[in-house]
This record gives structure tokens, sequence and C-alpha cells, in this order.
């Protein structure tokens, strides 16, 4: 069986930071305990590497991130996830006196800052993003003229009064999905400025999917089955290759030897979030096949 290993592969730079930095506070505060408000990044694996180190993630998908930090001790070391965090957070962690470590990747920091400045000049900004993604949620918080949209039917229902409104997007969808949404909003708004803000590690690893071998009669996606880059990924895989079989996987125990009978050609690709480690085993597992 021959395997084909896209490439690049492992975390991307703000995945290293926000593990890094997550690592950091925790052994600054040796004997306190130290919180991660939601996922760290979208990947199972990474959030048990952050446990064996002492580190406690909060999740509770039937409470919002403001009641999930109100819950926590006043004074409590918390570090804010590579996504980014609604603004208001950030006044809850100070009246709790909270040592706050933020996490965000640095792409989507730009992103807010370029957001921030429309608003600030009076503009609309439409934010193209997935609903109920922390990422697009932060964004959102940011102003209320701030319109998040999905779809289609989305940019139907949009209702600006600004002529010329920024569109900006999460930093992790499929370049293929952003242009056909790109066409719409300017077939509706005719002078929207566009700011496509697709991060290059995301992009680069897309433009490796689009490159994979037309032989290829299997793909196997890696990485946390909430991982928006991960999902693009997959969804660009099955666009491109629609006669071939896209699977998505944590990491090397979720392989299905029945999968891979008969096979000739099967490739490999994983997500910004998805340990190196994690990408090596899933080959040699592969390999052993």
């Amino acid at each position: 069986m021959n395997i084909f290993i896209s490439r690049p592969h492992g975390y991307c730079s703000g995945v290293i930071r926000a593990i890094n930095l997550a690592k950091k506070a925790r052994q600054k505060h040796v004997g306190v305990p130290v919180f991660v408000l939601g996922s760290i990044v979208h990947n199972e694996d990474v959030i048990k590497e952050l446990f064996s180190f002492g580190i406690t993630t909060v999740r509770d998908l039937k409470k919002s991130p403001a009641q999930l930090l109100k819950e926590l001790p006043d004074q409590a070391v918390v570090v804010f996830t590579a996504h980014g965090h609604e603004v208001s957070l950030d006044e809850i962690a100070r009246q709790k006196k909270m040592v706050v470590y933020d996490a965000t990747c640095p792409m989507v920091t730009t992103n807010h800052r370029i957001i921030q400045n429309e608003l600030n000049n009076d503009h609309q900004v439409i934010y193209i993003g997935k609903k109920n993604h922390p990422e697009a949620n932060a964004a959102k918080s940011l102003g209320d003229n701030v319109f998040l949209i999905e779809n289609n039917e989305d940019v139907n229902l949009l209702e600006l009064v600004d002529k010329s409104p920024l569109v900006i997007n999460q930093t992790t969808l499929s370049q293929t999905e952003l242009a056909a949404l790109h066409t719409s909003i300017i077939s509706k708004f005719s002078k929207a400025r566009i700011a496509d803000e697709i991060c290059n590690a995301t992009r680069l690893r897309q433009q490796a999917v689009l490159a994979l071998p037309k032989e290829t009669e299997l793909v196997y996606v890696i990485g946390g089955v909430n991982s928006s880059n991960t999902a693009s990924l997959a969804d660009m895989a099955r666009k491109t290759l629609p006669q071939t079989r896209v699977i998505r996987i944590l990491n090397a125990d979720e392989i299905n030897k029945k999968d891979l009978d008969g096979l000739n050609y099967v490739a490999v690709v994983s997500g910004a979030s998805t340990p190196l480690e994690t990408t090596n085993r899933v080959v040699e597992e592969l390999k052993r096949r």
C-alpha cells in the first residue's frame, strides 16, 4: 500500500504558542489550580496532555463561557483559548481578580484589530464564520455592527445601512466555501470590501489537499472532531476527489483495518492543531498494515 503524507503537518505557530502559554502558567503558579476556559485548541489529545500537566479544561455545552468563568474561584489562574474570547470575559476576570493568560492566536488578534478599527470608523462588518464557534463568537462580541453569516441564506437575510461594509472571516474556513460566499455578498452589496483572512497555516494545508494524487482511494484527515480547520480539509478533500473515501480520525486508535482492505493508495492529511506525533503514529500504523 502506498502512503502519501500531505505537508505541512504538525502544530501551527498559534497552537504552539497557546500550548506553551498554558504550560508556562502551570509552571509559574505552583500549587495553584490552573484552568483553561474552553478547549485551548480543538483536539482532545491536546486537552489530555494539558491535564497530565495539571491544567484543567473547563467546558460545559449547557453553560456560556461567562457562566463558567463566574463559577471559578476568585483570583484563579485562567487561560483564554487560541480562538479568542468574548470581550465581556475580560471584565468578569478583572472583577474576580483573576490571573489571566491570553492564548489568542496572533492572527485572530489581528482580525479583531481590523474589525475594531472599522467599527470605530462607523462601518458595519460582515463576519463569515461558523455559528457558535468560539472564534466567531469572539469577533461578534466586538460590537453590535458585526454581523455573523455562515451561508447564502444568511446573506439573503442580511440588511445593512453601510454601503461599503467590510467582509472578514474566521481564519480556519475553506477557501472554496469562502470564495463562494464572497461572490454572493458582492452580488448584494456591490461596494463591500473583502478582507480574506484565512491564516497561512490553514491555506497551505488546503492547497496540499487540492494537490492530492488522483489515484488516492482513501484520505485520512487527522484532527479533533470540533476542529474547524480539520473539517475544512475533509470538506475540500471530498470535493477535490469525489470518488475517494474521506475519513476523519483523531489518532491511530481510530483506524479500522477493514477500511484498508484491498487499497493501493492512501493519503494522510492533518489539521493545524494535530500533534506531529499523532500524524507520525498514524503513518506508522498504516505501514504495518
